[in-house]
């Protein structure tokens, strides 16, 4: 089976994928098949780019949907690609779909600690990062529901959504792997799993009981509503990942363009 990784800018997707990859999985991401095609038109990468961006501000998006073909042909042609790509999960159907989430700060730290290993003056500041992050977010939202009619950051797009904020890449990797072995048996539809450490706790829910952990989003941040002895449990043995279950979300946070109306569970 196919597997299609995306998730948050700072999520660490494609250093979850390249696992992927040394665990015998083809590597298939947009880069890849932007220079294939540039190859293809006997033109540099860069020229290809630059004839690229120009089309793009007349509305010509040829290229987009040549891309976009191309990973529907490998989709539907291959097996056991791992796709490294924003919007491989829509453009190859037969898949197991998974979306990385992490926290603004923890991403705005890894994005601006990467430009610095690499030499590049993009970001003035950690602070200046987190705001070209936020705002580089609210141009893919509108982009992608113009030209796919889609809304990317809607979670039940995913079969699994997991969260990377304190979990290392090889641990999700593997965890991906576990949990669509899992779904391969019918064991579940949609999963939702976060770093136990993550989650918030108020004390107000002490005594909801419930089968599992139970939170409320809002602004990215999550927040315990039931379930506390399963978090406990699972913060007492060092899980790295916990199944949740989204009880409440509120909309309209500018730090998080998660949309998790269609996961809440009534």
């Amino acid at each position: 089976m196919n597997i299609t990784i995306t998730g948050n800018l700072g999520s660490g997707k494609s250093s979850v994928a390249k696992i992927l990859k040394e665990r015998g999985y083809e590597y298939s991401s947009t880069g890849n098949i932007f220079r294939q095609l540039a190859m293809e038109k006997g033109v540099s990468v860069e020229e290809f780019n630059r004839q690229v961006n120009e089309a793009s501000s007349r509305g010509d998006h040829s290229v987009d949907k040549m891309i976009d073909d191309t990973t529907t042909r490998i989709g539907e042609e291959r097996d056991r690609v791992v796709f490294d790509s924003r919007l491989a999960w829509h453009f190859a159907p037969k898949s197991f779909k998974v979306f990385i989430i992490t926290d603004i700060d923890e991403a705005s730290r890894r994005v601006f600690h990467d430009s610095l290993r690499a030499n590049s003056e993009s970001y003035a500041s950690q602070a200046s990062c987190r705001v070209a992050l936020i705002n580089r977010q609210k141009l893919e939202t509108v982009r992608y529901k113009e030209i796919y009619d889609i809304d990317y950051y809607d979670m039940s797009n995913y079969n699994l959504v997991i969260e990377s904020t304190n979990a290392a890449p090889d641990e999700i990797a593997q965890e991906i792997l576990d949990k669509m072995a899992d779904y391969q048996r019918g064991s579940f539809e949609k999963m939702m799993e976060l770093n136990p450490s993550s989650v918030k706790t108020d004390g107000n829910a002490d005594r909801k009981e419930s089968d599992m952990v139970e939170v409320s989003e809002s602004g990215g941040i999550f927040t315990l509503t039931a379930g506390k002895d399963r978090l406990d449990e699972a913060l007492a043995q060092g899980a790295r990942f916990v199944p949740v279950r989204i009880s409440d979300f509120e909309a309209g946070g500018e730090d998080s363009f998660m949309n998790f109306a269609n996961m809440i569970i009534e």
